[in-house]
């Protein structure tokens, strides 16, 4: 696999933080020679900011990888016509142009950001004098976290799942994970190897985040000091934080079907009191006003981008008519929603559901035919929390792992108030909770329906119908047809890979 020797990045902002932006609220400018940008220590920061921002791109998860693609595999729309653009995606029809371009983008784009973290996962140690001891520690435990998020999400798209029920997928090829910053190919690995890198990073990047990152895990020594003059350590869930460490491992583990490990790292967020609140119901969404209107939870929040103009990417499949000079001019084909008659039964309002303010309040809902979907909508003048903000990681899913750990470990009753918490935080009344004398079976479609409720645009169900071996809701395909995504053309006929999605063999 061959590497630009150019860091993108943004330039001029290293110590020029102004009230109204931060590390994360800028544009990438230019690119510049990473042997000019590792001189400094700045430098180093601005590389790392640089590769936030990369992940931002729409081809990724400023829109793939969140709100489109994924979303679309999983078939979490209705769509107005065949013609939408990402018809061809809903059918499964990967080798048609479109959908070949956008599988080749998020895997030329995710390992572009992975070339620019382990050029700077090379140079820091080369420069080490340079930098501050905790900045080292931070930036250093931020690139390796990054490197396992991003191969972990390509093994999840290009590799297997379902190990617990089919364990010979460990053993089969899979993506090259990439750890070295030059032009050479790195062969593909096993799913086995893959996980084995995956955990080794996050190992590292865990136990460095623990003592130096903002949230103090480990009791620091006096000399301790965390130097942030120019702001850098503000907006710490817009970083690959503790948290986030924490948080990925989990989803790891749970990949591999390891109950007992996934739970310990869950327990973290489930605990009595959680370092992550849930958002204030009736500040931030009830009471709020439009514009005010916090619809993606940020509280909740473990680990986000900041993505500038984050909804320009967006609002063609958000808004039902297009504007011209703030002028409706035209229906807009390309939007995605729900029928009404799917929002009810999505939400069982007729069993407590009608008071979720996930409802009430993410759907638009213009008439029986069309709930168009508020969570990431922004509306014009917008002071919400959540504007540009693309969650990534947040606190629900560490209690969905926490109550399949629970099913899965034979502790029933902890497994059902791991989900009535997240209802009781949704608004759901405590007489409608879920009942103790649920089955084992019951428990593991009372976690589904929570998940489809609580994940709508955000890029994660795709991921849970593959993890567990699923069959996708109203899919025209199953099994490996549907979950695995075939390896771009130029890395079979040009860089040598080999392509183990066979069509004709699944």
């Amino acid at each position: 696999m061959k590497h630009s020797l150019y860091m993108s990045l943004a330039i001029g902002i290293a110590f020029t933080i102004s009230s109204c932006s931060n590390w994360l609220d800028v544009q990438p400018k230019t690119e510049v020679k990473q042997d000019k940008m590792f001189e400094t220590e700045s430098g180093f920061k601005d590389a790392l900011v640089g590769c936030y921002m990369l992940m931002g791109d729409a081809s990724i998860y400023g829109r793939e990888l969140t709100y489109t693609f994924l979303e679309v595999l999983a078939q979490q729309y209705e769509f107005v016509n065949v013609y939408n653009p990402y018809q061809n995606v809903k059918l499964y029809s990967y080798s048609t142009s479109n959908v070949e371009s956008i599988i080749s983008n998020i895997w030329s784009k995710q390992y572009k950001v992975i070339a620019n973290l382990n050029a700077i996962l090379e140079f820091i140690e080369y420069k080490k004098n340079i930098l501050h001891p905790v900045n080292y520690a931070n930036i250093k435990a931020q690139a390796l976290g990054l490197r396992a998020f991003l191969h972990f999400d390509l093994l999840r798209m290009f590799g297997w799942g379902d190990l617990v029920n089919t364990p010979s997928n460990l053993d089969k090829l899979c993506i090259p994970y990439v750890t070295k910053y030059n032009k050479e190919t790195t062969k593909q690995s096993t799913v086995r190897e893959v996980l084995q890198y995956i955990h080794a990073d996050l190992e590292i990047a865990e136990e460095l985040l623990a003592y130096n990152d903002v949230y103090h895990q480990k009791t620091q020594d006096d000399d301790y000091e965390l130097p942030n003059d120019d702001g850098f350590y503000d907006a710490p869930r817009g970083f690959f934080n503790y948290y986030a460490a924490r948080a990925t491992q989990a989803r790891v583990y749970m990949w591999e079907g390891n109950y007992e490990a996934a739970l310990e790292r869950v327990s973290f967020f489930t605990k009595s009191p959680s370092p992550i609140s849930w958002v204030n119901l009736d500040r931030s969404v009830i009471n709020a006003t439009p514009t005010t209107r916090d619809l993606s939870f940020t509280p909740e929040h473990i680990f986000s981008l900041d993505v500038h103009n984050m909804y320009e990417a967006l609002k063609s499949y958000i808004e039902q008519f297009k504007t011209q000079s703030g002028l409706t001019v035209t229906e807009n084909s390309n939007y995605f929603f729900h029928t009404g008659t799917r929002a009810d039964e999505l939400f069982e309002i007729t069993a407590g559901g009608g008071n979720d303010v996930r409802y009430n309040y993410l759907y638009d809902q213009v008439d029986r035919q069309h709930y168009l979907f508020l969570k990431l909508k922004e509306e014009p003048e917008t002071q919400s929390a959540s504007k540009n903000k693309m969650p990534l990681i947040r606190k629900p899913e560490m209690y969905y792992y926490a109550a399949e750990c629970y099913n899965q470990l034979n502790d029933p009753k902890k497994a059902i108030n791991m989900l009535n918490e997240v209802r009781l935080a949704r608004g759901i009344d405590i007489k409608d909770n879920l009942p103790e004398t649920l089955t084992k079976n019951e428990i593991e479609q009372e976690i589904t329906k929570e998940w489809r409720k609580e994940y709508i645009g955000e890029g994660q169900m795709f991921y849970y119908y593959k993890r567990l071996g699923l069959m996708i809701p109203s899919a025209s395909v199953e099994g490996d047809k549907a979950f695995i995504l075939p390896l771009p053309r130029t890395e079979v006929e040009l860089g040598g890979r080999e392509d183990y999605k066979d069509d004709t063999e699944l």
